[in-house]
């Protein structure tokens, strides 16, 4: 059997040389990971405002008026997040009217459906012309 301190002193080693290997960072390195950061804090902030739009533009479908289609013509006319919007909205409007002409209720629920395939056309007539 192996005395005691042989069998501390490979781990110990072990701890020490991962230890050793962790690079010490000069002054000049952190201000180069510091500039390093700027694009992915840039490309952070540009993720965090698509997540605020696609929130907004959800809301706005959740909750159809006047002020839902003009974030939805805000967001919609610009031209990096068009195709995304249409599409989005188009899937949407699809699904609509599949409940709309599916519905056996004559009156409440299919007036409702009607309203929301009536925004939603909208929507895209105003993303579409501007």
């Amino acid at each position: 059997m192996k005395p005691l301190i042989f069998r501390i002193i490979p781990s110990k080693l072990i701890i020490t040389a991962a230890l050793l290997s962790i690079p010490c960072l000069s002054s000049e390195a952190i201000a180069n990971t510091a500039l390093d950061d700027k694009p992915q804090l840039e490309q952070q902030s540009e993720e965090y405002s698509i997540g605020v739009m696609v929130k907004a533009i959800n809301t706005a479908l959740e909750n159809p008026s006047n002020d839902s289609l003009e974030i939805i013509t805000h967001y919609g006319t610009d031209s990096r997040y068009y195709v995304m919007i249409r599409g989005w909205l188009v899937q949407v409007l699809s699904g609509v009217q599949s409940q709309y002409y599916a519905s056996q209720d004559r009156h409440t629920h299919k007036a409702a459906l009607a309203e929301k395939i009536e925004f939603l056309q909208q929507a895209l007539r105003r993303i579409d012309l501007e």
